[in-house]
């Protein structure tokens, strides 16, 4: 398991879905209008989207330690508190990912926020936020797909900036990674360009479990994780 893997997404593959988009804008799972066209109207511009991108890495673990919340790739260890380092237990590999759903977000965002309709560019905004976890679930599932023909299994993925693990790891984890990779850049406080990017470590081995996210036992309330869980889903 060695090597680099990166590929354009069409939009076409993500499966955007209106209730999760308007129950992270807060809204409960059935917007009412004028929310409803205008996420309608949000999906039909962000479905012209060509820059769409995702990859990762896989490296071998070299420690890991439950007690003080780290594990360690190739002598550099991740700080990632001891609920997600318990969460990768196991795990003899991690795939470290990168994707982005380009700067077509932010492009149509600042439009509508210059143009001084304020609403739809933040239902712009959400709508990209639920954008790339979209594009996000293809990369996993294609890491899923890539490691069980060695018989391996996966953890759940994890980002920094979540359960206590620090934003400025990602300096680490971009290391891993050539400049630019997916077009996405890192500025010195660690904060990803575009925007709407999502980036993070996905644990691989024989022993390791998926867990759903336990959404009740973190204090982030702008997470699109949490989003995902204020409704049913039939």
């Amino acid at each position: 398991m060695t090597g680099i893997v990166s590929y354009k997404i069409d939009f076409s593959e993500i499966k955007l879905d209106k209730k999760e988009i308007s129950s992270f804008m807060g809204l409960g799972p059935n917007p009412d209008e004028p929310f409803n066209s205008m996420i309608d109207e949000a999906i039909a511009l962000l479905s012209k989207n060509k820059n769409i991108e995702g990859g990762y890495v896989i490296k071998p673990v070299t420690d890991f330690s439950i007690k003080d919340g780290s594990i360690s790739v190739e002598e550099k260890s991740f700080n990632t508190g001891r609920m997600i380092t318990s969460f990768l237990k196991g795990s003899e590999y991690v795939a470290l990912f990168i994707c982005t759903a380009g700067y077509e977000v932010e492009k149509w965002s600042k439009k509508f926020q210059t143009e001084g309709d304020f609403v739809m560019s933040f239902v712009v905004d959400a709508t990209g936020s639920l954008l790339v976890e979209g594009a996000m679930d293809i990369v996993y599932n294609n890491i899923k797909d890539y490691v069980e023909n060695d018989t391996l299994s996966v953890t759940n993925r994890y980002s920094p900036g979540y359960c206590d693990w620090k934003v400025i790891d990602q300096q680490k984890l971009f290391s891993f990674l050539p400049d630019n990779f997916c077009k996405v850049k890192l500025s010195e406080s660690s904060l990803m360009s575009p925007v709407k990017s999502v980036s993070g470590i996905v644990g691989i081995g024989k022993k390791v479990t998926h867990r759903e996210y336990i959404c009740d036992t973190c204090s982030s309330t702008d997470c699109v994780y949490r989003a995902k869980k204020m409704y049913v889903r039939h």
